[in-house]
């Protein structure tokens, strides 16, 4: 129990940084980003090829390098894998080989690497299952993934139903989520899940404390329940404790915790939280959306513009905001409850939002990151619990 509330700590702030950079120097790659995802307090891209780097915190082996030695710049993860998708999630990654095998690394205490065990281990290792996988994303203790059958699969932490198999107990091993829907996505962050089946309907299960779930009430639920509104969504991205929801005419919606104008009402907080999906605020045609911790972001389909709302302590929006909000406790902080354009004039053709820091990749095939840079995540040769970029930077070695 101590150490799943460590890892979902993570999720809030960084614990035990180290300032300074060392003399740690930038590997050149060997080639562009085709993929960038932020993690808590790591990221990692692919890079052509099938090659798998990741940088910032691996306390434990989160980066797949072999070593627990934070990393502020990319470190490819060992092993002669080549890999077709990777995602960081809180202590842990995981990555689809270019065969459709699972792998997962690092944080390991509820079983989110899908072992079968609860031991971490610093390199890649295969998820416990003779299914060939489409898709899998990693959460702050867990972990879940879409097989060639097009049925969702979870394991790892189970507090709160998030892995959809009507229960609430932890499985080191992947399950089936109930209801036997087909998927073609799925998308995990930390209390909750949401998924988009073939026949194009959108589904949630896990905590609903603030309407994140899209039924239009808060209350949980352990299996899969459609989200409502009569929306015809063609994806859905799960945040911390709201979600979003893409048209497919580019309209956005979120649904959930909106205290720091994260669901982009473009009102202002006292719209309150949201039960039922809501358009986010201005004339953009998304063509995609990424729901973090208590932001979001989204990339503008035509401009190929990042866009990025809700909280601003850590610079995570990409730029500065006029707006102030008030956390729980009476902090004051830059918020906006509108989407605000990325600075640095970038074209974007993906934008990942996490926990405190988002990353995106160019439409040229460059990886930049922004917000807070404590353990490295940046990947810009930085560290330090004062660390923030409130623009994209360059990850190194590019």
């Amino acid at each position: 129990m101590m150490r799943n509330a460590l890892s979902f700590a993570l999720m809030m702030i960084g614990l035990g940084l180290l300032a300074g950079c060392g003399a740690e120097t930038a590997e050149p790659l060997p080639g562009k980003f085709e993929q960038v995802e932020a993690g808590v307090l790591h990221s990692c891209g692919l890079v052509s090829g099938g090659f798998v780097y990741c940088w910032g915190n691996n306390d434990y082996g989160q980066l797949g390098d072999g070593s627990r030695r934070t990393r502020v710049y990319p470190h490819s993860v060992v092993g002669t894998i080549r890999y077709s998708r990777v995602s960081p999630g809180a202590g842990h990654t995981c990555g689809i080989s270019n065969t459709g095998v699972g792998y997962c690394w690092g944080l390991n205490a509820n079983g989110q690497l899908g072992d079968g065990t609860r031991s971490d281990r610093a390199t890649p290792g295969l998820i416990q299952s003779n299914l060939s996988w489409l898709v899998i994303v990693a959460g702050g203790a867990y972990t879940c993934g879409i097989a060639t059958d097009s049925l969702a699969y979870c394991w790892g932490w189970n507090g709160s139903g998030q892995l959809g198999d009507g229960t609430t107990i932890d499985r080191p091993a992947p399950v089936a989520v109930s209801g036997g829907h087909k998927f073609r996505w799925i998308s995990v962050n930390s209390f909750h899940t949401c998924g988009l089946a073939t026949d194009g309907a959108a589904y949630c299960w896990g905590a609903n404390d603030y309407g994140q779930l899209g039924t239009g009430n808060t209350t949980p639920s352990t299996t899969p329940v459609a989200v409502q509104g009569g929306l015809s969504l063609v994806s859905v991205e799960a945040g911390f404790y709201h979600s979003c929801g893409l048209a497919a005419d580019g309209t956005g919606y979120c649904w959930g915790r909106n205290h720091f104008g994260q669901l982009g009402l473009g009102d202002s907080v006292g719209s309150g939280d949201q039960p039922l999906p809501k358009r986010i605020g201005g004339n953009h045609a998304w063509a995609g959306l990424s729901p973090g911790a208590f932001f979001s972001c989204g990339l503008e389909a035509a401009t190929g513009d990042a866009y990025c709302w809700g909280i601003n302590a850590s610079g995570q929006l990409g730029t500065d905001v006029s707006d102030r909000c008030t956390d729980p406790s009476g902090g004051v902080f830059q918020c906006t409850f509108s989407p605000a354009l990325v600075k640095g004039g970038i074209k974007f053709a993906s934008v990942s939002a996490s926990t405190q820091h988002a990353c995106g990749l160019s439409r040229d095939g460059v990886a930049y990151c922004w917000g807070l840079g404590s353990s490295g995540q940046l990947g810009n040769g930085q560290k330090g619990t004062q660390v923030f970029s409130i623009e994209p930077v360059k990850v190194g070695g590019q």
